[in-house]
């Protein structure tokens, strides 16, 4: 019954990766990962009676404390893989907003140039 309900619950979660995948919602490299997540936790919930038998291996009696402490370090895991995306991209939009702000400048600068040009070639 248990195996049961985990093998659904790991459909259904397979399923909404690959419905945000073809919407585009998520990127390649998420997409990717996200897959390869939900396709392990399919694994896992069809072969339950092997993880009982590597819990029991590991010495840890009660084994939904080993998908817990995987599921943990797998979190984990991907919050340092998207901060250090978020940081990347904040170092991006830095280096974006000042090229930005340079362009702007110099934009500037040439319009006056121009506007004297223009006020020199009236008179």
């Amino acid at each position: 019954m248990v195996q049961g309900i985990s093998i659904a619950v790991a459909i259904l979660f397979l399923v909404q990766v690959l419905f945000y995948t073809s919407k585009n919602k998520l990127q390649d490299q998420q997409a990717l990962i996200w897959l390869v997540l939900s396709f392990g936790g399919l694994m896992l919930a069809l072969f339950l009676p092997v993880m009982n038998s590597i819990s029991h291996f590991l010495g840890i009696e009660y084994m939904p404390s080993l998908i817990f402490m995987l599921a943990f370090l797998i979190i984990l895991t991907m919050l340092v893989f998207q901060t250090t995306t978020v940081t990347k991209q904040q170092t991006q939009i830095k280096q974006i907003a000042q090229q930005l702000s340079y362009s702007m400048k110099i934009i500037d600068e040439m319009r006056k140039e121009a506007e004297k040009r223009d006020d020199k070639n009236v008179s």
